[in-house]
């Protein structure tokens, strides 16, 4: 009798273990794991338009004090250009710049091509930039990188090298057609300070060089950031304005994925309950079966 009631008991533990067991199962299926939230985010694809440039035109003037070193009396120097770049009073230009870049100005340049000669003291001193470059870094700045070979007073082979000359400021660029920034200050970084100075110079790292100004127009995409002023809106008319509807309450979001799982969980402990009552019935048949006399 006891081990009719042990085995019957454990039987409607297991099968009710089983039922609860078999419900979360499902539910992990169907569902799958649940964050506490109950949110679910998109990832971006991070792709970024790319500009590119139709035409460009450079301005620069390399360094005022510089020029006026190279052709004052002490170097009794000039400077000549070719290839493409000219000088106009102050400013060296370069009018062919070609490149592609990003519509966040986060990557990407535009690059000119062009030479200008300095030389002084009777030509041993020589100092030659070439093909300059406008490297975006970020909506606020961009870098100036110039081919830059350079002979001090020994004279000597002229070998050029790719230098980050100068670090310029993009702050108030327009960006409404095109993109162009005028006088954009740059500062001379210590690899442009080495470049000038040689053996001949006093130029040092965070000093301005000569403000630069950059031209460009684009095709195939729309330059997403503008550091250009704001326009002010206009003024509102007098008189009492017609208050605007207020906007319609958005509904609370429900949350289904809790509920139903919730849902399988009653159904899971209904099931257990059912076998619970169907196991006790016959717990109760079997204790109140009498036991056949035993014939003697």
């Amino acid at each position: 009798m006891r081990y009719k009631e042990t085995f019957v008991n454990r039987s409607i533990v297991r099968r009710g273990a089983t039922a609860v067991v078999a419900a979360g199962l499902a539910a992990g299926v169907l569902f799958g794991p649940v964050s506490p939230s109950f949110a679910s985010t998109e990832a971006g694809n991070g792709d970024v338009t790319a500009c590119t440039v139709t035409s460009a035109e450079l301005r620069w003037g390399v360094l005022e004090r510089f020029r006026n070193y190279i052709s004052g009396s002490i170097a009794n120097g000039e400077w000549t250009t070719e290839n493409g770049a000219s000088y106009e009073t102050p400013a060296f230009s370069w009018p062919n710049g070609t490149g592609e870049f990003g519509a966040d100005l986060e990557s990407g340049s535009v690059s000119f091509t062009g030479d200008v000669h300095f030389t002084g003291h009777g030509g041993l001193m020589k100092l030659d930039l070439q093909n300059p470059e406008i490297v975006f870094t970020d909506p606020e700045s961009a870098q100036l990188v110039v081919g830059v070979a350079s002979t001090d007073v020994e004279g000597g082979e002229l070998v050029f090298e790719r230098v980050t000359m100068g670090k310029v400021s993009l702050a108030g660029a327009d960006t409404s057609n095109g993109f162009s920034v005028v006088d954009a200050p740059v500062l001379l970084t210590s690899d442009g300070a080495k470049a000038l100075n040689g053996d001949y110079g006093d130029y040092v790292a965070g000093s301005n060089l000569d403000p630069l100004s950059l031209s460009v127009e684009t095709t195939g995409c729309e330059i997403g950031v503008s550091t250009g002023t704001a326009p002010v809106p206009d003024a509102p008319e007098t008189g009492t304005p017609e208050a605007e509807p207020a906007a319609p309450e958005a509904s609370p979001e429900i949350p289904w994925i809790p509920i139903v799982i919730g849902g399988v969980a009653l159904i899971a402990i209904g099931v257990t309950g059912g076998m619970l009552i169907a196991g006790r019935g016959k717990k109760s048949a079997v204790v109140d079966t009498p036991e056949e006399p035993s014939g003697e």
